[in-house]
């Protein structure tokens, strides 16, 4: 083949106009004439870079990256790989993500993507063990090996994490713009690409939750979760919001002897036990409640159905104001 003929089928390459034959026989070629030597095709470098990255991105799950890597010796993906986020680890947009992940990950661009196309979750099992539930239309690049000092895996959209313990090794979900990291845990986190908020959600444990971005230290943001906590980050803002997940789980199980049914109770001990049975801090605004009792079976309820079920009962509202509740109101009529 000619270079005219190459370089007539390299244009058609970039212009998606190929069909398989021809994809073939580029890449072939590529992979035969690494782009650094040969100079006739450095103008069309990072539009073939792209356009190898996008087909197998497209056509690729849970496809060991060393393979394209290699292919891609062809310099071109290389080359894209570290600067247009369509490679090992890196997201699309800020710079800083990138300057901390590169501190992150290991040397070597070996490991593995895996994308989530069908509509069901899909559970993945890692090298340590520890076990990812990634949702549909998300995806998830980790090492096959993990490193000897981190765990590190790169997620675009959502997925639950359960992590293996091991202090020696902390265990980083690294995002667009924020960096989860935990020793042995699970968590959830949402972070799609065209999401304006990332959200990070805690159901065991206790989760670092900082921001990646070209601050310094000092005046980066960061924050610890811990059980039926959440985080939302605003991307344009770079505000993050504290708060409680949506449907808060048992954090303490309550003893066998014990159930949310009451009966002629104080309120205050209703509240109580919604407080360690959730790990939720609840604080109660004056002396409104100190003779009030509450009759009801809670059982089989989502904590703020319970909560709002014993508030309405006394005569008083609840308010959410981060990852505390709030009571406050009139009372009930023996406190008039």
């Amino acid at each position: 083949m000619n270079h005219f003929h190459i370089n007539e089928l390299i244009s058609k390459y970039v212009n998606g106009t190929t069909n398989a034959d021809e994809d073939a026989l580029v890449e072939q070629y590529l992979e035969n004439n690494p782009m650094p030597e040969n100079h006739d095709l450095i103008a069309e470098k990072d539009e073939i870079g792209a356009r190898i990255s996008r087909k197998l991105y497209r056509n690729t799950i849970r496809k060991p990256l060393s393979v394209w890597w290699r292919n891609a010796g062809i310099a071109a993906a290389a080359c894209l790989a570290l600067t247009a986020g369509l490679g090992w680890y890196f997201g699309s947009g800020n710079a800083g993500y990138g300057t901390v992940l590169t501190a992150l990950l290991p040397d070597q661009p070996e490991g593995v993507e895996v994308k989530n196309t069908s509509r069901k979750p899909q559970r993945l099992t890692l090298d340590d063990g520890s076990e990812v539930t990634l949702q549909p239309g998300s995806r998830i690049s980790y090492p096959e090996r993990f490193g000897l000092k981190k765990r590190v895996v790169s997620l675009h959209g959502e997925a639950f994490f359960k992590v293996k313990k091991d202090p020696s090794k902390p265990f980083v979900v690294a995002t667009e713009n924020l960096a989860t990291q935990v020793l042995g845990t699970s968590f959830n986190v949402r972070s799609y690409d065209r999401s304006g908020s990332i959200e990070v959600q805690v159901a065991t444990g206790r989760v670092s939750v900082y921001e990646v971005s070209g601050r310094s230290n000092a005046k980066r943001n960061g924050v610890i979760l811990t059980p039926n906590q959440r985080i939302v980050f605003d991307k344009r803002s770079q505000k993050m919001e504290l708060g409680i997940v949506k449907n808060p789980i048992v954090v303490r199980p309550l003893a066998s002897r014990q159930h949310f049914e009451f009966t002629e109770s104080p309120v205050i001990n209703a509240l109580d036990m919604l407080e360690k049975t959730y790990g939720i801090s609840i604080v109660v605004e004056g002396n409104m409640l100190r003779n009030c009792l509450f009759t009801g079976d809670l059982n089989n309820l989502p904590m703020f159905d319970q909560l709002s079920l014993i508030c309405r009962s006394v005569n008083v509202d609840y308010e959410q104001r981060g990852t505390t509740i709030f009571i406050d109101g009139e009372g009930c009529p023996g406190n008039m």
